[in-house]
C-alpha cells in the first residue's frame, strides 16, 4: 500500500512518497549503484598512489597531493552534475551520460605513464602523472552519488523526494573499498591484475549505470510530477538557499577534509609513508559520513560539538608533547579527535541538508570544501609552511563547531565590566591555562604509556568545560601552537618540502636533525664533532662494516641525512651520497650546521636524486660497499626493498662485495623482507644489533649485512652482536607488496 506523509522541517513541509513494492526494488537498485561506484571510486585512489608511489621517493606528500588531484576532479564531476541536471530532464540527461560513461574505455587498463620530472616542484608532476593515468574514469566515477540521487528523485518512486538515503550506500561503498584496498586486495593480488580487475570492474558498473538511467529515463515505478520536484516548487522548500547556508555548508565540509589530512600527514611524518595508514584517517573520515548521513533527524545534540572541542583541545597537547607521548597513544588520539570531530561536522551537515531540487548545489558546495581542504594541506601548506602547522591549526578549529551552543560571558563579571573586556579576560586566562597544561604534562606523559592515558583523559574532562567558551579557547590554542610550534630557543631551522618536514635543534653540546620525531642524524660540539653518532657509531654494525672491508676504495650510500657516514672516509677514497631531497643535501651541506661532509677525508660527492634510480644509472662492479639508510619518517621506501631493487644493488656491488641495510623502526620487522631479498639473489645474509652509549652518542640500531662472499659475512660476525638472518621470508616485488605481512 503506498501513500502521502506530509514532513516538516527546517527547510518547510514537503510531500514524501513512500511508493509501491516496484519502488522499493528501485530504491535497491539505486542503492546497488551506489555502494559499487563508490567502492571502485576509492579502491582507485589507494590503487593509483601505490602506482605513483615509487617514482616520487616513498614521500608521504604523494598521498595528500594525490588527495588534492582527486577532489579536484570529484569537484568537476559534481560541477557536471550541476550543469547537466539542472538544464536538461529526464528526457535527456541520462543519454548524454551514457555516451560518458564509455569514454573511460579508451583510457583502461589504468597505467601511469613514463615520468619525465621537470626541475620544478615534483607536485606539478605527481599531478600530470595522475591526470594521464586516471583522470577520465574518476571524473566519470565521481559524478556518480550525485547523479543517481538525482535520477531517483525523477524516477517519482519509494521516497524519491528525500534521496538522501543513497548517499549513505554511496558512503559505506567508499568506507568498504577503502578498507577493502590494504586488508584483501594489496595482500593477495599483484599491482598488474589489481590494474585489470579494476578495469574489468569499470565495464560491469557502466552497465548497471545504463540499467539506472533507463529507469530514471522511463520514470517507471512513479510520476515525477507528484514528487519532489513538484513539492518542491512551492513555499520556503523550493526556495534557493541563502548565502549564509550555503557558507556553513562550505566550513562544514572543509573542516573534516582538512583535518583527515591533516592527521595523516602528522602520522606519516612520524611512523612512516605507506598506504596502510594513509586508509585509516581516510577510512574514519568516510565512515562519520556514512553514519552522519544515515540519520534522518534534522538535530544534533549539543554534545557532540563539546566533546569534538575537548578531544580536539587533548590532541592539540599531545602534538605540543609529541616527543615524549607514545607513538600508538599519539595515534590513537589523532584518530579519536579525527572521528569525533568529522561525525560532528557531517551530521550537523546532514541536519542542513537542503530538499531534492537543491541537491545537486549542495553536493557541489560539499565537493567544494573538500576540494578546499585539500588544496590548503596538498599544495598551499607544502608551499607556504616549513612546517606541518596545517594539522594544528585546522584542530584548533574545530571548537568552533560548538559556537552554536557557545555560553555567554560570565555573567558576574558582565555586571561590572563592558562584555568586550570580559572576553579578552576569558581569552587571557584561556591561553594561560593551555599552555600551562602543555608545560606541565611533559613529564608526567613521559613517565609511562597508562600514566600518560590518564593525563589526557583529565585534560579532556577539564577541556569539556572550557569548550563552552569556543571563541576564547581557540585564541589560547592558537597562542599553544604559537609559544611550542614557531618560538622555542632550541630551534635553528625549520624546513619543509615535498619529501618531508624537518628541524634541526641545538640540544646543550649536540645538534639534531629529526624528521618528526624521528632523528635523522646529529653532530656534538668540540673534537667529538669528527666522530660519527647515532645509527652509525664505531661500535655498531656501520663502525664494523668498515673494519670488515678496510680498503674500500669505493662506498655509495643511500639516504644522506646530515652526512654521518662522511666521517669514516678516508684518503683516496670515494663516498657517494644518493638522496631525493635537496633541502637535505642544503642542510649536510652548509658548515654552518653540520660538518661531516667538509671535515671528510675522503672525496664526497652528493647526487640529488631517487637512490634507486641512482644505483641503477652507475656502471656494474662500481662499488665495494653500499649502504642503505633511506627513510621516509621512520621506516624504509617499499620500493628500495623489492626483488629487483636488490638486483640492481648486487650489480652495482664488486664481487666480494658489502651491502649494509638499515632496517630499524618501531612498527614494522622487515627482517622477512631482507631475507627475501637476500634468496632472491642467492647471496648470505647476517643480522647486527648497536647499542646506545651516552657518551659516544650511540643509539640503537639493527642493521642487515648481505653479501655472496660467506668468508666477509663470517669475519664480520665475530666483530659485534651479530646473528643469522631469520628463515622467515616475504619477497616484495615491484609488482606485488603488503606492509600487513610485516607489521609488529
Amino acid at each position: 500500500m503506498s501513500g502521502d506523509v506530509t514532513l516538516v522541517t527546517d527547510t518547510g513541509s514537503h510531500t514524501t512518497n513512500r511508493g509501491t513494492p516496484g519502488g522499493k526494488a528501485l530504491a535497491f537498485l539505486f542503492s546497488v549503484a551506489a555502494f559499487v561506484g563508490a567502492a571502485l571510486l576509492f579502491i582507485v585512489q589507494p590503487l593509483v598512489a601505490r602506482l605513483v608511489l615509487p617514482l616520487f621517493g616513498g614521500s608521504a606528500t604523494v598521498w595528500s597531493t594525490s588527495n588534492l588531484f582527486f577532489q579536484v576532479a570529484l569537484l568537476v564531476g559534481y560541477l557536471y552534475v550541476h550543469g547537466a541536471t539542472q538544464r536538461l530532464g529526464p528526457r535527456v540527461q541520462p543519454l548524454l551520460h551514457f555516451g560518458l560513461l564509455l569514454l573511460p574505455v579508451v583510457a583502461l587498463p589504468i597505467a601511469v605513464p613514463e615520468l619525465h620530472q621537470s626541475d620544478g616542484s615534483p607536485i606539478f608532476d605527481l599531478l600530470r602523472a595522475l591526470l594521464i593515468a586516471v583522470g577520465l574514469p574518476f571524473v566519470v566515477i565521481s559524478t556518480t552519488g550525485p547523479l543517481l540521487q538525482r535520477w531517483y528523485s525523477w524516477a517519482g518512486a519509494y521516497r524519491s523526494d528525500d534521496p538522501y538515503f543513497l548517499f549513505a550506500a554511496s558512503n559505506t561503498g567508499s568506507f568498504i573499498g577503502l578498507l577493502a584496498y590494504p586488508l584483501v586486495i594489496e595482500p593477495w593480488m599483484s599491482l598488474n591484475a589489481q590494474r585489470t580487475a579494476w578495469s574489468a570492474s569499470y565495464v560491469a558498473f557502466a552497465l548497471l549505470m545504463g540499467v539506472c538511467g533507463v529507469a530514471a529515463w522511463r520514470g517507471r515505478y512513479g510520476d515525477p510530477a507528484r514528487g519532489a520536484d513538484s513539492s518542491e516548487g512551492r513555499g520556503r522548500a523550493g526556495s534557493r538557499p541563502s548565502g549564509q547556508r550555503i557558507a556553513l555548508w562550505f566550513v562544514l565540509a572543509f573542516i573534516p577534509s582538512s583535518l583527515m589530512l591533516g592527521v595523516t600527514a602528522h602520522i606519516s611524518t612520524d611512523v612512516a609513508a605507506i598506504p596502510l595508514l594513509w586508509v585509516v584517517p581516510l577510512a574514519i573520515y568516510l565512515a562519520t559520513f556514512v553514519l552522519a548521513f544515515a540519520r534522518t533527524s534534522r538535530h544534533v545534540n549539543q554534545w557532540w560539538p563539546r566533546v569534538a572541542g575537548a578531544a580536539a583541545l587533548v590532541a592539540l597537547v599531545a602534538w605540543v608533547q609529541s616527543a615524549a607521548v607514545p607513538i600508538w597513544l599519539l595515534i590513537s588520539v589523532d584518530f579519536l579527535a579525527l572521528a569525533l570531530a568529522a561525525y560532528t561536522a557531517h551530521a550537523m551537515l546532514n541536519a542542513r541538508r537542503p530538499p531534492a531540487r537543491n541537491l545537486t548545489l549542495f553536493y557541489l558546495v560539499v565537493a567544494t570544501g573538500g576540494a578546499a581542504g585539500g588544496l590548503l594541506n596538498g599544495f598551499i601548506a607544502p608551499t607556504l609552511f616549513n612546517g606541518v602547522w596545517e594539522y594544528p591549526l585546522v584542530v584548533a578549529s574545530v571548537v568552533l563547531l560548538n559556537l552554536k551552543t557557545a555560553a555567554d560571558p560570565t555573567p558576574w563579571l558582565t555586571r561590572r565590566y563592558h562584555p568586550h573586556f570580559v572576553r579578552f579576560l576569558e581569552a587571557s586566562v584561556m591561553t594561560f591555562l593551555l599552555i600551562g597544561l602543555s608545560l606541565g604534562t611533559a613529564d608526567l606523559v613521559r613517565t609511562s604509556g597508562l600514566v600518560a592515558v590518564g593525563v589526557l583523559l583529565g585534560i579532556g574532562l577539564l577541556a569539556l568545560l572550557l569548550v563552552r567558551r569556543p571563541g576564547p579557547v581557540a585564541l589560547g590554542a592558537l597562542s599553544v601552537i604559537l609559544v611550542f610550534g614557531v618560538a622555542g630557543s632550541t630551534l635553528i631551522l625549520r624546513d619543509r618540502s615535498f619529501y618531508g618536514a624537518y628541524t634541526v635543534r641545538q640540544v646543550g653540546e649536540v645538534r639534531v636533525f629529526a624528521h618528526g620525531t624521528t632523528v635523522h642524524g646529529q653532530q656534538a660540539d668540540g673534537a667529538r664533532r669528527y666522530e660519527p653518532s647515532t645509527y652509525y657509531a664505531r661500535t655498531g654494525p656501520v663502525g664494523q662494516a668498515f673494519a670488515a672491508v678496510p680498503d674500500a676504495s669505493n662506498v655509495a650510500v643511500v639516504g644522506l641525512g646530515v652526512g654521518t657516514i662522511a666521517a669514516y672516509g678516508q684518503p683516496n677514497q670515494r663516498i657517494t651520497f644518493f638522496e631525493i631531497d635537496a633541502d637535505v643535501a642544503d642542510v649536510a651541506s652548509d658548515p654552518a650546521l653540520f660538518t661531516y661532509l667538509k671535515d671528510s677525508k675522503a672525496d664526497i660527492e652528493v647526487a640529488v636524486v631517487d637512490g634507486r634510480l641512482g644505483v641503477e644509472s652507475e656502471p656494474d662492479s662500481s662499488y665495494d660497499i653500499l649502504i642503505l639508510d633511506a627513510f621516509a619518517s621512520d621506516s624504509i621506501p617499499v620500493h628500495l626493498l623489492t626483488r629487483e631493487a636488490m638486483s640492481s644493488y648486487s650489480d652495482v656491488l664488486r664481487e666480494g662485495g658489502l651491502l649494509m641495510v638499515h632496517i630499524s623502526n618501531r612498527l614494522f620487522d622487515l627482517e622477512p623482507v631482507l631475507a627475501g631479498g637476500a634468496a632472491s639473489i642467492g647471496w648470505s645474509a647476517i643480522v647486527g644489533e648497536g647499542t646506545a652509549n651516552v657518551e659516544t652518542g650511540a643509539t640503537a640500531s639493527v642493521w642487515v649485512a648481505m653479501s655472496e662472499d660467506p668468508e666477509l659475512l663470517a669475519r664480520l660476525a665475530t666483530s659485534g652482536r651479530w646473528r643469522p638472518i631469520g628463515t622467515d621470508i616475504v619477497t616484495w616485488t615491484d609488482d606485488y607488496s603488503s606492509v600487513l605481512s610485516v607489521l609488529r
